[in-house]
Order: C-alpha cells, then sequence, then structure tokens
C-alpha cells in the first residue's frame, strides 16, 4: 500500500543569478509531508525556472 499523500501550497521567492532581481513564486504539489514537498518543489525549480536562488516563505497543508 502507498504512502498517504497530501495536497501543499509551497511559496517562497526566487532570486536571479544574473540581475538579483526577486520574483514570488507559489505551487501546489502533492507530496508525503512538508519535507518531501520542500524537496519536490526545489527540485522542480532546479530544472525549470532561471538559475538562482530559491528562499522558501512558507508551506501550508490543504485539504
Amino acid at each position: 500500500m502507498p504512502p498517504k499523500q497530501h495536497s501543499f501550497k509551497v511559496n517562497g521567492v526566487l532570486v536571479n543569478e544574473s540581475n538579483h532581481s526577486e520574483d514570488d513564486f507559489s505551487i501546489f504539489i502533492t507530496a508525503m509531508d512538508d519535507n518531501h514537498a520542500v524537496m519536490l518543489v526545489r527540485e522542480h525549480l532546479k530544472n525549470h525556472a532561471p538559475k538562482g536562488k530559491s528562499i522558501i516563505k512558507g508551506i501550508q497543508k490543504k485539504n
């Protein structure tokens, strides 16, 4: 039986490496717990966002 998954809303800021601009982001994701959700969001941003840093500001569990 697979582990129970929950929906999370993760929000934060992306800091662009080239011009140091900041952009807010919010992502809904399904994960086992909040740590797993943050790990999945960071991996997604690494593959799909411009080069730079991601700063997680908040995470909410959605029903």
